[in-house]
């Protein structure tokens, strides 16, 4: 069995797959939407006409309680890809919506204690914590995979501390700075140019899949990548070279800016609905969804067949995935 050793309940779920595809490499910290204990969310789980469950809960007093060995693919956050990489935690709240599901200090405290044991345990997590505020990062939210609220105001409004605080006990109580590749990080690579050299001027292949930074160094606008965290920085132990951009694409570091300089909103004349859902989706993905970011209205109110999208204002890196989806789909579109 594969657990923490804060764990003081267990309750294994029949509700999972045995084992996991993929090395853990991400968290994903969810709310309960009410007060259940140990015990409650166990008898929730065991039952297997649920078709859910989760790693770990926390209760409102920062107890833990295992419902799925670390090893094994819980059904948690509606996507496999996720779940079969992350470990999945649910979080107990000891107020209801009017207070935005908060969850008491106790329970936070036992949640920042759980992600550094998991990281320490876990090579693929042995840096850190990255929160992005989207789905490249390795600390990852309910809602970018499915219509829900998971995990609540309170909680997912302090995903920026939780990462912070998670990193600073891992580094012995030092500041971490949140936007830094490190050696050793986890890569989640989709279809990346793979190249042989840091001046090679054609790709040899195209990778997808986790990967690790080998080295910090950067070379031609290029860093070295291994496949797996041990061989990091060990010679001869090269994979190959990806672009810098890309790295910190699959890192989740995101080209943020302090203020509206330099972002843009992409505006989207006509869409077929279908086409807009596949935009909506990435969307939906990139944390962009929220009233601000996103806009869409039917040109055709009757027969709901074609519409009007904005999304805005977003960085650049978000704006090129927009974009570039627009152009896959054959979708016109202007920059403002």
């Amino acid at each position: 069995m594969s657990k923490s050793a804060l764990v003081s309940y267990t309750q294994i779920s029949p509700n999972c797959n045995i084992p996991r595809r993929y090395p853990i490499s991400k968290i994903t910290p969810h709310h309960m939407a009410g007060t259940m204990s140990l015990q409650g969310f166990g008898a929730t789980v065991a039952k297997s006409s649920r078709q859910m469950s989760a790693n770990y809960a926390i209760d409102v007093n920062g107890n833990i309680g295992l419902y799925c060995d670390e090893a094994n693919r819980s059904w948690c956050s509606s996507s496999p890809a996720n779940d079969h990489r992350a470990i999945t935690i649910e979080v107990a709240n000891d107020g209801g919506a009017s207070t935005g599901w908060h969850v008491s200090d106790a329970s936070m405290n036992a949640l920042v204690n759980l992600c550094v044991d998991i990281c320490q345990r876990n090579p693929g997590l042995a840096n850190g914590l990255n929160y992005t505020g989207d789905a490249r990062g390795n600390l990852t939210k309910h809602q970018y995979f499915a219509a829900t609220q998971c995990p609540g105001t309170y909680l997912g409004g302090r995903f920026s501390w939780l990462a912070q605080e998670v990193n600073k006990r891992l580094a012995g109580g030092q500041a971490v700075e949140a936007d830094a590749l490190r050696t050793g990080m986890a890569l989640h690579l989709q279809r990346v140019n793979l190249y042989v050299a840091s001046a090679s001027l054609t790709p040899a292949a195209s990778r997808t899949g986790t990967y690790y930074l080998w080295g910090t160094e950067v070379v031609n606008g290029r860093v070295r990548i291994t496949n797996t965290p041990a061989n990091a920085g060990r010679s001869g132990q090269v994979t190959g070279w990806i672009d810098l951009a890309d790295a910190k694409a699959a890192a989740g570091i995101k080209d943020q800016v302090d203020d509206d300089r330099g972002l843009t909103t992409v505006i989207i004349p006509y869409t077929t609905s279908l086409q807009a859902m596949a935009i909506f989706e990435l969307a939906k993905k990139l944390d962009l969804v929220d009233p601000g970011y996103y806009r869409a209205k039917y040109l055709d109110p009757a027969t709901k067949t074609t519409q009007k999208m904005e999304i805005g204002q977003i960085s650049a890196g978000d704006t090129k995935q927009i974009t570039d989806l627009c152009d896959k789909i054959g979708v016109e579109y202007t920059r403002a």
